[in-house]
């Protein structure tokens, strides 16, 4: 008895609003079927009268307990209009007056009784009071509002220091990997070309002095010419004049022992760094030669060199 006591008041404005919503839809459809497919024109009216349904709900829940319902009120009463509109329309296109101004004030009375229901059921609360609840709604709508913005924010911190850690240690292993292929590469350029003892004489090495007096026609001060233990570049004294054949003689057997020491790095250098070391040695220590004759020379020390890359 009390349960029908509660929805006697919105008996007839449920059956007024079903009796709306689908004359609006059968006008809309109708109308709409004149320029467009009947599913996408029923479709539309469908779409149209859910709106306008979810509006009244809206006000409806609003005003029961006791919170503003401006904006769906605003749509209910913009939807009233043009839902009259629309069902006049349709009866004066099919020629019945009658049903173009039934048609008109169904929802029209749809919406006055809507509107009596929901005075009499609604929460009737005083200004101030009501003042409160909006008070209290805010102050909760804030504190879930930071609460939201603190876990967010957590949770970035968290997902930014996971970022760091994993960048960290993908650095860590590529330095190591990059460190170890370092290591193996360095140790097979060593096993590949050994270095000789610091001690012991490195093989085809000419000094500036040694030069000197191989150009000047004689040997260095502390060697005697053909002796034992004699340098290399001991040659027998002849004429010292710059066109003699044994000036020329002196000076491609200098070019020579140069081509060999310049050659004698590890790994050898490239044609086109020798070119330019021999260039710039001869240029200093005043020897003649062309590029044809370095040309020569590199190639020379090269086969000598063999595959091992250093000289026998």
């Amino acid at each position: 008895m009390t349960k029908l006591k509660k929805w006697a008041p919105w008996t007839l404005p449920s059956i007024l609003t079903a009796v709306a919503v689908g004359w609006a839809v059968g006008a809309i459809g109708g109308i709409l079927t004149a320029t467009a497919h009947p599913a996408f024109a029923y479709s539309v009216a469908v779409l149209y009268d859910a709106v306008w349904l979810y509006a009244l709900a809206q006000e409806t829940a609003h005003r029961r307990q006791g919170s503003s319902a401006r904006l769906p009120e605003v749509i209910g009463w913009i939807f009233l209009p043009l839902t009259v509109g629309i069902l006049v329309t349709h009866g004066l296109l099919v020629g019945d007056v009658l049903a173009a101004i039934v048609g008109g004030l169904v929802p029209v009375l749809a919406k006055m009784t809507l509107v009596m229901a929901i005075d009499r059921d609604r929460t009737r609360i005083s200004p101030r009071a009501q003042s409160a609840i909006d008070r209290t709604r805010a102050v909760t709508r804030d504190r879930i509002a930071v609460s939201r913005a603190v876990a967010a924010a957590r949770s970035d911190e968290t997902k930014a220091a996971a970022d760091i850690v994993k960048a960290s240690r993908e650095a860590e292993a590529e330095a190591i990997v990059t460190t170890h292929d370092a290591y193996e590469e360095y140790a097979q350029t060593v096993d590949g070309h050994p270095v000789p003892e610091w001690h012991a004489d490195l093989p085809a090495l000419v000094s500036d002095r040694e030069l000197e007096a191989l150009l000047s026609g004689g040997v260095p001060d502390d060697n005697a010419a053909g002796g034992a233990g004699g340098s290399a570049l001991a040659v027998t004294p002849g004429g010292h004049g710059a066109g003699t054949p044994s000036a020329r003689a002196a000076n491609d057997h200098a070019v020579a022992l140069l081509a060999a020491q310049l050659y004698a790095t590890n790994p050898p250098p490239s044609k086109r760094k020798f070119r330019e070391a021999m260039r710039a040695e001869m240029n200093t220590r005043r020897l003649t030669g062309s590029w044809e004759t370095i040309d020569a020379l590199y190639d020379r020390e090269k086969a000598l060199a063999g595959p091992g890359g250093g000289r026998p």
